[in-house]
């Protein structure tokens, strides 16, 4: 099965979220499949298929939650990955992201000791709001102005989930296995 680990995000911000994606493209963004704003959500780590084996070690490797204090994510800028070249996805950046980077690290540690291989990429926190279709072109600086309004809304991070990703004509479609809680530090 198709998995990953990450943050829901609230339903006030999906909305905030549905309504940027419609001004970009009422202001002439094109040439990208939008996610739907139900899906939205924080990946810590993707996993990848694996066997119901592995998923079975990776919620007894999380079970307990991360032993780490709750803590605020603040949304950024809009942005696209990779930085340079022919854009692939459209993201919100979040900043000031220690703790973020400090909860991706516990949770892929769990995730290698449960059997997931090691995640080639960095870790960059962010909201995928769309994936551009090949032959897009960068998005104008002017138009990434459109995210200001949700620049500084902040995500309260006190749990996180594995998520099930079921692929479909129609996009993808997740579930939530089951959810975790952040703990005080020196939680075991």
């Amino acid at each position: 099965m198709r998995v990953f680990v990450a943050v829901d995000i609230p339903d006030p911000l999906r909305l905030g979220i549905s309504k940027l994606q419609e001004r970009l493209s009422a202001k002439g963004v094109r040439d990208i499949r939008w996610a739907r704003p139900s899906g939205i959500h924080l990946t810590l780590r993707f996993c990848g298929e694996i066997p119901a084996e592995t998923l079975k070690l990776l919620l007894e490797a999380l079970a307990r939650g991360a032993p780490l204090l709750p803590f605020r994510a603040a949304l950024g800028q809009l942005g696209t990955f990779p930085p340079r070249g022919a854009p692939r996805v459209l993201v919100l950046s979040l900043v000031g992201m220690e703790e973020m980077n400090h909860l991706a690290a516990w949770v892929g540690e769990r995730c290698e000791a449960a059997g997931v291989p090691r995640e080639s990429r960095r870790f960059h926190p962010h909201l995928t709001l769309g994936r551009f279709r090949a032959g897009a072109r960068r998005i104008p600086r002017e138009l990434q102005e459109a995210s200001q309004d949700l620049a500084g809304a902040e995500i309260d991070v006190d749990r996180f989930k594995i998520f099930q990703s079921h692929l479909g004509s129609d996009g993808a479609r997740y579930q939530a296995l089951a959810e975790f809680p952040l703990l005080a530090r020196g939680a075991s």
